[in-house]
């Protein structure tokens, strides 16, 4: 009885060893070149068959001004050369510090021409989602996609926009980025090694598999015809990974545009913990609605790879379970076939690194600390799937961004 205790623990190892697997063929088959579209603009774009109106939605909550300036110069810097851009800035009633701050830096896109609103959200934040809806019921009908960015984002492509209408304008109704999490300190150099490894190999993988990409939030775009079609942003916790779900069902085309967005990365270890549950319990949140409210919804095959792409939290847990195991055979007698696989989970995080070493001769001392720091991650995905209730899961103090050197992947950019 007691070796049936030992089943879990294996079979939760064996579960991300078969995530490795996509991991795996992602590499050998080079799917980051076939999964990201890549748009070369120069001067004088191609014009689309119909022109296209943008708005740009910015929701602030308890933001700083180089956050503010950051983000807002980014929209100032982009070449959208067909259609109009608008951009709305969203906060909220109550946070003055803000719409100060705010105030302060619209200069920054006045100076540069472009429209801009200051929309002060009345209702009563529930959500980053809720704020935006909030905004978007009284002008989406002008527009024929929707934009996101978030405080502190930094576009490094300034034809992102431009870019993004000509997929919307192509069929596509849902657009993400790569966003690269970085900062100075040692949580933001392992944050950058995370979304690294994770856009060039673990997203271009999953996404082969389960045929509907999943996107991150910053620079997200829509279109207004899906929007109106799923009664706006979905006012869940990870609104980003939601779409995946909606997209399948309505069959929408989802497209991964190969243009990099930084983020700042957490700046200390409590913001870290609350941005991975959060992500986490994001992840398993769209997991039970998958199971209870879109299973009849949804084709059997893609109801089956969906769950596979949101059972990824479990998956995580594995690193601190294989640690754990380890840590206890010393103590206890536990099966042979349970320490093999949790020497064979440490063994294949060990050697992650070295995709990001010989492809884009990363060599930053941070990469032997990354094995670590996934072990750590695992604990989190493990608090994340109990009951504990935790009220605001907001990420705060981030890095700001003011990385002089350019690591290779960055060049790619325009």
């Amino acid at each position: 009885m007691l070796a049936l205790i030992w089943y879990l623990p294996s079979s939760i190892i064996i579960l991300s060893l078969l995530y490795g697997i996509p991991s795996l063929f992602s590499i050998l088959q080079n799917l980051k070149e076939r999964t990201w579209i890549r748009i070369d603009v120069g001067d004088d774009p191609p014009i689309p068959p119909n022109s296209i109106d943008i708005a740009v939605v910015v929701p602030l909550y308890k933001e700083d001004m180089h956050s503010i300036d950051e983000t807002l110069k980014s929209i100032a810097k982009q070449r959208h050369t067909y259609g109009k851009i608008d951009v709305y800035i969203v906060v909220e009633q109550g946070d003055r510090e803000t719409i100060l701050n705010v105030l302060h830096s619209m200069h920054i896109l006045c100076k540069r021409g472009i429209s801009t609103y200051l929309f002060i959200n009345g209702g009563g934040r529930k959500s980053k989602a809720s704020s935006i809806n909030a905004l978007l019921k009284h002008v989406k009908e002008f527009y024929r996609a929707v934009v996101v960015f978030d405080g502190g984002d930094k576009v490094l492509d300034e034809y992102y926009i431009e870019k993004v209408s000509r997929l919307i304008s192509e069929g596509y109704s849902v657009v993400g980025a790569k966003v690269y999490r970085v900062g100075r300190n040692i949580l933001g150099k392992l944050s950058y090694i995370d979304t690294l490894l994770w856009y060039n190999v673990g997203l271009p993988g999953l996404a082969k598999i389960v045929g509907t990409p999943l996107v991150s939030g910053e620079g997200l775009a829509l279109s207004t015809s899906f929007l109106n079609k799923i009664h706006g942003f979905p006012e869940v916790l990870a609104e980003d990974a939601y779409l995946a779900i909606l997209a399948s069902y309505y069959g929408e085309k989802v497209a991964l545009l190969d243009s990099i967005i930084l983020e700042g990365a957490p700046v200390n270890l409590k913001s870290l913990v609350k941005q991975r549950i959060r992500w986490y319990r994001g992840s398993l949140e769209c997991l039970k609605d998958v199971i209870t409210k879109h299973r009849r919804r949804l084709s059997k095959k893609k109801l089956i790879l969906l769950i596979i792409a949101y059972l990824q939290p479990v998956a995580l847990t594995a690193p601190f379970i294989a640690t754990i195991v380890l840590a206890m055979s010393m103590i206890v007698q536990v099966p042979h076939i349970t320490i093999t696989l949790a020497k064979i989970e440490l063994i294949s995080i060990a050697f992650a690194p070295t995709y990001l070493v010989l492809s884009y001769k990363l060599l930053d001392p941070a990469l032997v600390l990354a094995p670590l720091h996934w072990v750590f991650q695992g604990l989190l995905a493990l608090i994340a799937l109990t009951p504990m209730k935790i009220t605001w899961l907001r990420t705060t103090n981030r890095s700001n961004i003011n990385i002089v050197e350019k690591p290779l992947e960055w060049s790619r950019a325009p």
